[in-house]
């Protein structure tokens, strides 16, 4: 009998959570999560080529040139590349040393609270001066 995935995530397995088996469907027999095989391998071959390219300055120089022309059709793109790889935001995260997110809301003394409570009947008296 095949269970739908919401029936497989209502049912109650005492206390803890349910294991990714029981909520994610397994895949089709023969096929496999994750990366294709020799993706790994494709995307290393591909930086060593981009590394070893004799006209990889010129390629460098175009990102550039386009950023920085204001009537250029991708400037927002190339903007974009340029910024993440002057200022990968991994670098600000190190710099502050910790990746979790900090509030700190503080006061200093009581605060004061200054007026007079108005009553029901005096609203209408103070909107009257206030016309």
């Amino acid at each position: 009998m095949t269970e739908s995935v919401r029936e497989m995530v209502t049912k109650r397995r005492g206390n803890r959570k349910p294991k990714a088996d029981d909520v994610i469907p397994k895949a089709p027999s023969g096929k496999k999560r994750g990366r294709p095989p020799g993706q790994y391998a494709a995307q290393l071959a591909l930086q060593e080529l981009m590394y070893t390219h004799p006209d990889k300055e010129k390629v460098i120089n175009e990102v550039f040139r386009a950023a920085l022309d204001e009537d250029h059709k991708n400037q927002a793109a190339c903007l974009k590349i340029v910024t993440d790889r002057l200022i990968p935001i991994s670098g600000f995260e190190k710099l502050r040393g910790s990746n979790a997110i900090q509030i700190n809301i503080s006061t200093v003394g009581e605060p004061k609270v200054s007026g007079t409570v108005i009553e029901g009947g005096d609203l209408a008296e103070i909107e009257d001066d206030a016309d």
